[in-house]
């Protein structure tokens, strides 16, 4: 898995913070969800490659398996 690094303002952290808390997720998995909802909103990935990489995420970041 690719690394990136984004800087984030405090009221935008913050904001990431709050959301990760309010749908259990770490701040980190939360912001590659935001990520990809918005590639696939923009049509840059397909909705199939975003159903699919959101379970493994979630399953990666909470450590459950199917």
């Amino acid at each position: 898995m690719a690394k990136i690094i984004v800087y984030l303002g405090d009221q935008e952290r913050n904001a990431l913070l709050q959301l990760a808390q309010r749908e259990l997720r770490l701040p980190r998995a939360q912001a590659a969800l935001i990520i990809r909802q918005e590639l696939v909103r923009q049509g840059m990935l397909p909705m199939q490659a975003h159903i699919t990489e959101t379970a493994s995420s979630l399953e990666a970041s909470t450590g459950a398996s199917s």
